[in-house]
């Protein structure tokens, strides 16, 4: 039996991904499918982004559609 790999994100990473989910109105399941992450992890990260005060949460200064930034979260981690 093969062991899984224990994927490593950065913290960019991390805060695109849970920031699409604040921002996009996208449920923590539909995020994580369309960027291939368990919801336990990405329910963690959004939780941690929602921790933080909001002077800290950088916000986009152009509101793209979800799919286009879960595509550009996807192609920056590559």
């Amino acid at each position: 039996m093969q062991e899984r790999q224990r994927r490593s994100f950065t913290e960019e990473y991390k805060r695109q991904a849970a920031e699409l989910v604040v921002s996009s109105g996208w449920s923590i399941t539909a995020v994580g499918k369309e960027l291939g992450l368990r919801d336990s992890v990405l329910r963690r990260w959004v939780e941690k982004l929602r921790q933080e005060p909001a002077s800290a949460t950088r916000r986009p200064t152009t509101q793209a559609a979800p799919t286009d930034q879960a595509s550009e979260i996807t192609r920056r981690s590559a």
